[in-house]
C-alpha cells in the first residue's frame, strides 16, 4: 500500500492512508491489516455481533442468552457442554446463561434418552417464539447485505469479507441515526432474585 491509498477503517469509512497515520511516512516493511483474513473476518464479525446485540437487547435478552436459543432452534436437546461448545464459552459460562433462560422460562429441562445423569435442555413455546422474532430481524438484516454486495464480490475470501465488513459499516450500514435509534433500544434484562424477597 502506498500512501494515498483510501483504505476502510474499522468503522467502514474509507480513509487516506496517510491521515490514518497522521502524516507520517510508513514503515515500507508495513503491510494493511485488512489483508489479513484474520483480522477481517474479526471485523465483519464485530459489525454482526453489534447488530445482533442490538436486537437481542431490544428484546431483554443478552446476546450469550441469543446464541443458546439459536443453537436450540435447531430442534435438538443439548447437554450443557454441547451449548458450551456450540457457543464458544466454558461450561460455567454456558450454565450461568442456561440457568438465566430457565428462570425467565425461555428453555427447560428434559431427561438424556440413554443416559439418567444428563440433563439436557429445549427451547420452550416461548423461547421458539422469542427466537423467531430475533431471526426476522437477522435474516432481514442478512438479505440486505446479500443485496448490496450484488454479485462483484471480489477475486478472494478475504476481499469478500472485507467488503462485507465495509458495507455493513458497524451493523447499520452506514447510517448512524438506525444504530442510534437501535442504540436507545438496548436495555438490560431482569435478572432472577435470588432467595426469598425481603418483607416490611
Amino acid at each position: 500500500m502506498c500512501v494515498g491509498e483510501r483504505v476502510p477503517a474499522p468503522d467502514g469509512v474509507s480513509r487516506n492512508y496517510s491521515e490514518v497515520v497522521d502524516d507520517v511516512v510508513p514503515d515500507p516493511r508495513g503491510t494493511p491489516a485488512i489483508d489479513r483474513l484474520n483480522y477481517t473476518a474479526y471485523r465483519l464479525s464485530r459489525a454482526l455481533n453489534r447488530a445482533a446485540e442490538n436486537t437481542a437487547l431490544a428484546r431483554g435478552i443478552t446476546q450469550p442468552q441469543l446464541l443458546i436459543l439459536q443453537v436450540l432452534g435447531e430442534g435438538v436437546p443439548l447437554s450443557n457442554a454441547q451449548v458450551a461448545r456450540r457457543t464458544f464459552v466454558s461450561s460455567q459460562a454456558a450454565h450461568v446463561v442456561s440457568e438465566e433462560l430457565l428462570a425467565a422460562g425461555y428453555i427447560e429441562k428434559v431427561a438424556h434418552p440413554t443416559n439418567r445423569r444428563v440433563r439436557l435442555v429445549r427451547l420452550t413455546e416461548k423461547g421458539w417464539a422469542e427466537l423467531q422474532e430475533c431471526t426476522a430481524e437477522l435474516q432481514e438484516r442478512e438479505q440486505r447485505l446479500s443485496a448490496e454486495l450484488g454479485t462483484a464480490l471480489g477475486d478472494s475470501l478475504a476481499d469478500v469479507l472485507a467488503r462485507a465488513a465495509g458495507v455493513l459499516a458497524g451493523g447499520y450500514f452506514g447510517d448512524k441515526e438506525a444504530e442510534a435509534e437501535a442504540v436507545a433500544k438496548r436495555r438490560r434484562p431482569a435478572r432472577p432474585t435470588r432467595g426469598r424477597p425481603r418483607t416490611s
